[in-house]
């Protein structure tokens, strides 16, 4: 889910350290573009930076990004066997900056595309909720607190910008496109207070969606994508606009 947010830790972290002066932090790594192994050090300099960006960077517009907060999720009706509308509010998510593995990034400096990947163990978010619909034939309705648990995500994120030149003269990255595919390993659903509290009624329906949950998944699972995209770009590209690509990533350290 980093969304994604996460693995664009260390670009967010230049971005914010050239802000302040054109030099980062002493305790944050740099990666020069003629390094012949950039990519691995781009990878170690994200792990590196992803716990530094727990409680965001609140004077460049970088909000804190654990927990993290979604108004409104949406999720339609479909045609397959999940027919459901499901309304999420008030999502609160945790645990997305915890013992996160970046097993991959790479980045293309002449055609500005970085392509990451990164293993969350755990993400847990929590919610209001609201639903109708039929699951795998069953109805479902109801409204009330919620829990999804998503383990040992895998998130696969491709970033695509343009470059532009200001009047200074330098170089910026104007973000056109976020990308992100969530694949977790297994998912747990509860929701509480389903078919007006009937508790057996609410527990079948709970136990099916989870003996079930790959084919939920497929649903709800575009919907979270799309919401971290959104969550990502909005202040990524407001900090790349303002800072030069190559005080990003400079030539040579």
């Amino acid at each position: 889910m980093k969304c994604h947010i996460l693995t664009a830790a260390l670009l967010l972290l230049c971005a914010a350290g050239s802000t302040r002066g054109g030099k980062l932090p002493p305790n944050i790594k740099r990666c020069a573009r003629t390094d012949p192994n950039v990519n691995e050090c781009l990878r170690l300099a994200v792990q590196d930076a992803l716990p530094k960006l727990r409680d965001g960077l609140p004077k460049l517009g970088l909000h804190r990004l654990d927990p993290l907060v979604i108004d409104e999720l949406r999720i339609s009706q479909g045609t397959g066997p999940i027919n459901m509308d499901l309304t999420f509010t008030n999502m609160t998510t945790t645990k997305i900056l915890d013992d996160v593995k970046v097993s991959k990034v790479r980045f293309d400096y002449d055609n500005l595309v970085l392509e990451a990947t990164t293993i969350t163990p755990v993400v847990l978010a929590k919610s209001k909720y609201s639903v109708g619909g039929r699951v795998l034939l069953l109805p479902i309705r109801g409204s009330g607190d919620s829990v999804v648990n998503l383990f040992d995500v895998t998130t696969d994120l491709v970033i695509k910008g343009k470059r532009i030149t200001k009047a200074d003269g330098k170089d910026y990255l104007d973000i056109q496109s976020v990308i992100a595919k969530l694949t977790p390993k297994r998912m747990e659903m509860k929701m509480e207070n389903l078919f007006n509290g009937d508790k057996q009624l609410g527990e079948t329906m709970n136990r099916v969606m989870n003996d079930n949950w790959q084919q939920v998944y497929a649903e709800v699972g575009p919907s979270f994508a799309q919401a971290y995209q959104e969550l990502f770009k909005r202040p990524a590209r407001a900090l790349f606009l303002h800072v030069p690509i190559d005080d990003i990533y400079p030539q040579k350290l």
